[in-house]
């Protein structure tokens, strides 16, 4: 089971920061997560939220402001990274995700990936499945993953099935919280399902550690928050 720090070492650290993707990887993640989105003038950068309203106070989108005018704030002392300056210090064994907040980044967020020859580290992730079916087919030779969450709760379960074991992606990220809201017995077989099929399966959205422990069976990475904890615990032997 691989471990990815989510958006870096962020327990500890200022999240999506170069900082916290150090410190990800220094206390023995495999890989981290990150998110990624453009700027008013086009520019790649790491940034979940899509307004700088709860890390800066700021009320403005990033339709909104430029890469220069960004690159003036500070996190904690951190400054908000591209995308590239982020894939530039991932180790040779090291692993990402990138999950894509703004449709206008998939291409040149490919290109960057394709650029360092990543792509078989890199899974790129979104709650845009249709972005990503439209990605499947742009890119078969990449890995692709369909991101779960609060919009799909309404789903079809049987139809959400399907269509994932229609376009195999490379994963499925499923947060903990489906195992509360579906129950387990149907969230397993769900799982098992895909996983039949090849499909991996990462899970998000938990610090759990018995949780994660108790379902090992079914899961092929986590995407957690503290990260020298999961290590200590998964990777101490």
């Amino acid at each position: 089971m691989r471990i990815y720090g989510h958006r870096g070492y962020d327990a500890k650290y200022p999240e999506n920061t170069i900082l916290s993707f150090k410190k990800a990887f220094e206390f023995g993640a495999d890989g981290i997560e990150t998110d990624v989105r453009t700027t008013k003038d086009g520019r790649l950068i790491i940034f979940h939220d899509d307004d700088l309203k709860r890390i800066f106070g700021i009320e403005k989108t990033f339709d909104e402001v430029t890469f220069d005018e960004l690159r003036e704030l500070e996190i904690d002392g951190e400054k908000v990274p591209t995308l590239q300056e982020v894939l530039d210090i991932v180790p040779e064994s090291g692993y990402g995700i990138v999950e894509i907040k703004d449709r206008k980044a998939a291409s040149e967020a490919i290109s960057e990936v394709l650029r360092r020859e990543m792509e078989n580290r890199v899974v790129f992730s979104s709650f845009d499945h249709e972005l990503i079916k439209d990605l499947i087919k742009q890119f078969p030779e990449l890995n692709f993953a369909f991101l779960l969450g609060e919009k799909q709760r309404e789903l079809d379960a049987q139809k959400l099935l399907e269509e994932f074991i229609l376009h195999k992606p490379h994963s499925v990220h499923i947060p903990k919280d489906a195992f509360d809201i579906f129950g387990e017995e149907q969230v397993r077989n769900f799982l098992n399902f895909l996983k039949d099929e090849g499909i991996d399966i990462f899970l998000w959205n938990t610090n759990d550690v018995e949780f994660v422990r108790k379902h090992l069976d079914l899961i092929d990475a986590v995407i957690i928050d503290e990260v020298e904890r999961f290590v200590e615990v998964f990777k101490s032997k």
